[in-house]
């Protein structure tokens, strides 16, 4: 058991774990809560009292507050991942979330993905006298509830002995490789409104790696609206909870909608910038990965700790130097706006999407730093990092599962 206290930030949090955990890269990973049913990052820079509940700061009833890990960045190619404990809890959520993945046009690839997962977490297919997996754990419920486990079990075994002497670690590789190229695996959904104040009228924001992805909820069912690469789109902006995206290919050449508070306008816009950032930094290397698979040449994958990167052509640089390079171009403007849902005054930012060669955006660095009240957090999420607390502490668990 760990200890934090209120006024501990983020960061320790992440570093308890890195330790708890034995991954020394965490870089690709974020704290999540969940606030109106949409995930919300923590800035890692912040206390962690700025994203607990009233109850909490006011010393009464505490409700029970889960922070989870989570990916917070989507590679566009695993073998970016090159620490082997990082890579490990990628495949595990990327794993999860392909059991809720509804890409109905691909039901052969989720076979496949059973497969390679299988082997990465068995082994070699040895022939048994009972059904040796439960479908539930390796494919998303509508194809079992479409072929049923008697169907299932007859094909996937066929599947993974065509894997025999596959390692571990190339499986869940492949795995990932795979999982990645499903439209609804590698992506963080926002909700966000067409007009303040009225819940009438959602649209559902896709962050992923090479862009946005925006659809329309009527009626219980998703509309797709916009397939947006950063190369189409010229500036993200945002005034308290409204916020306007300006791209190509749009009626008016602009969308307008409102977030559910100030806050999550702040942490969007500022996953987006460093998802962009990111983006761009990584485009040579995703060339480099492309072209030596492309003529079979093996990838020399290291953990980063000796990294030089002028030495040899076939090492990866850690995405840790990717994150965190400096932006070269970019700007951002702060007006004074209203908005009941902070007590200073917050800030409109701009947030420009040019990509001039290679260069970067801006981000929005310590914009956070000027919310100081926020309404109650409630949380609900994976048991991954369960945080309750006790006469003044935040007393943190960690569930080895």
């Amino acid at each position: 058991m760990s200890v934090l206290q209120l006024k501990d930030r983020g960061q320790d949090v992440i570093n308890q774990l890195s330790e708890l955990l034995v991954v020394s890269d965490l870089h690709l990973f974020g704290l999540s809560v969940v606030k109106d049913n949409q995930p919300l990052f923590l800035d890692l820079e912040q206390k962690l009292s700025l994203y607990l509940p009233k109850s909490w700061r006011k010393n009464t009833l505490k409700e029970e507050v889960v922070l989870s890990l989570k990916v917070q960045y989507f590679v566009e190619n695993a073998q970016q991942i090159v620490n082997n404990e990082a890579r490990q809890l990628y495949y595990a959520e990327l794993k999860g979330r392909v059991l809720r993945s509804e890409c109905f046009e691909q039901e052969g690839l989720y076979f496949q993905l059973a497969a390679y997962a299988l082997q990465a977490d068995l082994g070699d297919y040895e022939e048994p006298n009972f059904a040796y997996f439960s479908p539930q754990g390796f494919l998303p419920f509508w194809i079992i509830q479409k072929r049923g486990n008697d169907y299932i079990l007859k094909h996937i075994p066929t599947l993974h002995k065509e894997l025999k002497g596959m390692s571990s670690s190339e499986a869940a590789l492949h795995f990932m490789q795979e999982a990645l190229t499903l439209s609804d695996v590698p992506i963080t959904i926002y909700r966000m409104f067409k007009e303040k104040n009225k819940p009438q009228g959602c649209i559902l924001i896709g962050l992923a790696s090479g862009g946005l992805q925006i659809s329309e909820a009527l009626n219980g069912n998703q509309q797709f609206l916009y397939d947006m690469p950063w190369s189409d789109i010229h500036t993200i902006t945002f005034q308290g909870r409204k916020f306007v995206i300006s791209a190509d290919g749009l009626r008016e050449q602009k969308m307008v909608f409102y977030s559910s508070s100030v806050l999550h306008a702040i942490n969007l816009l500022q996953h987006m910038s460093n998802s962009h950032r990111l983006h761009l930094n990584t485009k040579p290397l995703v060339t480099r990965l492309k072209e030596k698979n492309g003529t079979h040449r093996e990838m020399y994958i290291t953990d980063g700790a000796d990294l030089d990167m002028d030495d040899s052509e076939d090492e990866l640089p850690p995405l840790k130097f990717l994150l965190d390079q400096k932006r070269t171009t970019g700007t951002t403007e702060c007006t004074n706006v209203k908005d009941s849902d902070v007590s200073m005054g917050p800030c409109g930012l701009e947030m420009s999407v040019d990509e001039p060669e290679e260069m970067f955006v801006d981000d929005p660095e310590d914009i956070l730093r000027l919310v100081e009240l926020v309404e109650g957090v409630s949380v609900d999420g994976p048991l991954l990092l369960p945080i309750s607390y006790q006469k003044g502490e935040i007393r943190m668990w960690y569930y080895d599962t």
